[in-house]
């Protein structure tokens, strides 16, 4: 079965085992460390359970979670081990390489989307916003990153999260927009050797 496994990550997304594999450790490291870092800024631990006696959730619950660059879906799959009561919606950015075929296939949802376009969606659907390398991928391939950051901006609920795993230069650029649209904004470095930082925002409720 394993390699019947194997020969299929290579003929649907021209996938090799050992990058997958690289992946999905990846991954379940990082969402364990998300949940460190950021348990005490964003999420809770317990979902609310059908019936009148259990309490309203916070007002900061994770629910609706968009991954912006989700390669082989790697933390759709890490958050279900790690048995978080979220939803995600996996999005395969068009100008990379074309994984949509296995995020599917391990019955994740997921769509294609160029990101140099605004997203097919209502506004304030989501809960929380992640991409990872997506900031210096579209820099290089000129897109406008202040229109990318309006557009997430409409997608998010107010008060809802977004985490960016980039370089420090990428981080940096980020972080200034993130300032522009009045979004608070907190650098993390994970001082883990690598040159990947995180930039953890929220987006304001305007109150009238």
């Amino acid at each position: 079965m394993l390699c019947l496994f194997h020969d299929f990550l290579s003929i649907t997304a021209g996938v090799q085992p050992e990058d997958f594999y690289e992946d999905m450790q990846f991954w379940r490291s990082a969402v364990k460390n998300y949940w460190s870092l950021l348990t005490p800024l964003i999420f809770s631990d317990h979902p609310k359970r059908p019936g009148d006696e259990d309490p309203m959730p916070p007002y900061n619950m994770i629910r609706n979670v968009m991954d912006m660059s989700a390669n082989y879906g790697g933390l759709n799959a890490a958050l279900l081990e790690e048995k978080k009561s979220v939803w995600v919606m996996n999005v395969v950015p068009a100008r990379a390489t074309n994984a949509l075929p296995l995020i599917l296939d391990r019955g994740f949802v997921g769509v294609m989307h160029d990101w140099c376009e605004p997203f097919p969606t209502y506004p304030r659907t989501y809960d929380m916003l992640h991409a990872n390398g997506l900031i210096s991928h579209l820099a290089s391939e000129s897109c406008n990153i202040l229109e990318l950051f309006s557009e997430m901006d409409r997608i998010l609920r107010p008060e809802g999260w977004i985490i960016l795993s980039d370089t420090m230069w990428a981080i940096e650029l980020a972080r200034k927009l993130a300032t522009q649209l009045c979004w608070e904004a907190r650098v993390i470095d994970l001082q883990n050797g690598s040159d990947q930082w995180l930039l953890v925002c929220q987006k304001q409720l305007v109150k009238k």
